[in-house]
């Protein structure tokens, strides 16, 4: 009946429904909550997003609800030093490079896409358990309406975040701490001293090394205020994220533009499976994507745009098994190797960035040489939009050139 299950019905999960149904497959988004929703996020929208908005056809939705523009961040290091970097020299674009949305409206926006799209979708459903046949996945059993019920289709996709019930299901490892990510958000209004172009703020603290402090701005005056650490090193140093995110706002390096701020909501966390150690996303029956898949970047914690990139490919190569009738773990053993062409080299360059933050020292001084030199600025401006610019954030020479600039 079903060309493909979709457990799941977040930016991913919606993603794929949205495609497979215009491309005339049929799939069933299944997702436990009602829409919209709120997820627990930082809630920016990176490049990547706003580019698979494009080929959705969302941005004029996006633009038409409450969500700010944003051009750009500032990073400061442990020294207080700080460097505002454009995401694009190209200030007169019509749409902007990133935006700054909160869950509940964005997810709620990529949701009607798949509803518009003619996706059939059961909300209030749960998936408790995988159907099989052999070693192969053929199907779902979902609870709703008070009842349990079977539902069989050829590809089952997981689609169903950091603890997904199908990866759980498929008996892979559900949480390495290196390679695992907490993070805590906690949204104020009132926060004052944003760049001028919306920028989003990524601050390293000493009292937050290894990880880092983050304050974005919103739209009607509210910042998204958040703490992302290791899970390897708060259970090392036995940290308490709640009472450093507390004392992170009232840090003499910010304490000022919080002063006339007050919270409007209690801190609330969740985790982030990282991209450094991607999970198998195939298999018999089987694909992951998204946060399931563990494609969360390991520098920024930014994991909407890689889903929605894997959602597209997830639907892409659907069409290709039904059209040769081949769903084993061989055949589409080809979608990951599709994502991870696409999204390999910047995973590892991330994952190296996100080690060199380790080093505070270099931070310092690279944040430090930024901020006094316009030419250094510029080119890691570039390197948002250029990959093969990037690579250079992880090269040694580089940072030779900069301490000896």
């Amino acid at each position: 009946m079903y060309d493909a299950i979709i457990v799941g019905a977040g930016p991913g999960g919606a993603t794929a429904a949205a495609v497979m149904a215009r491309r005339g497959l049929k799939p069933l988004l299944i997702d436990r909550d009602n829409f919209p929703r709120d997820k627990v996020c930082g809630d920016a929208l990176s490049g990547k997003t706003v580019d698979v908005m494009k080929r959705l056809g969302m941005i004029e939705a996006l633009q038409a609800v409450s969500q700010l523009d944003s051009w750009g961040v500032t990073f400061s290091g442990p020294s207080g030093d700080e460097v505002a970097i454009p995401f694009t020299k190209a200030l007169d674009k019509p749409i902007a490079p990133g935006f700054v949305c909160d869950r509940i409206t964005f997810d709620n926006l990529v949701f009607q896409q798949a509803v518009e799209s003619g996706a059939e979708i059961w909300t209030e459903a749960t998936v408790t358990g995988l159907l099989r046949e052999g070693e192969k996945v053929v199907g779902v059993r979902v609870k709703r309406n008070g009842a349990e019920e079977e539902v069989r289709a050829p590809i089952t996709v997981g689609a169903d975040g950091a603890y997904s019930v199908v990866v759980r299901e498929l008996g892979m490892d559900q949480l390495h701490e290196d390679h695992y990510c907490a993070g805590l958000r906690w949204y104020w209004e009132g926060v004052t001293g944003f760049h001028e172009l919306n920028h989003i703020e990524i601050h390293f603290v000493d009292e937050s090394s290894p990880g880092y402090f983050w304050i974005f701005p919103m739209a009607d005056g509210k910042a998204n205020v958040g703490l992302g650490m290791l899970s390897s090193m708060v259970k090392k140093r036995d940290i308490k994220l709640k009472p450093l995110l507390e004392r992170l706002v009232e840090h003499p390096r910010f304490k000022d533009r919080f002063a006339d701020a007050k919270p409007i909501d209690k801190i609330r966390g969740w985790g982030l499976p990282l991209g450094s150690r991607p999970r198998r996303m195939s298999g018999d029956g089987w694909m992951l994507l998204g946060d399931a898949a563990s494609l969360i970047d390991p520098f920024t914690g930014e994991g909407i745009g890689n889903a929605m990139v894997s959602a597209e490919k997830v639907a892409e190569w659907t069409e290709k098994a039904k059209e040769v009738h081949d769903f084993s773990g061989q055949f589409l053993g080809g979608y990951d190797r599709d994502v991870m062409g696409y999204l390999g080299n910047e995973l590892k360059i991330s994952t190296g960035m996100q080690r060199l933050g380790r080093w505070k020292w270099l931070l310092n001084k690279v944040i430090q040489k930024a901020s006094r030199s316009e030419e250094l600025a510029d080119a890691i401006s570039i390197m948002f939009d250029d990959e093969s610019e990037r690579k250079k954030l992880v090269s040694p020479m580089f940072y030779l050139r900069v301490l000896t600039a």
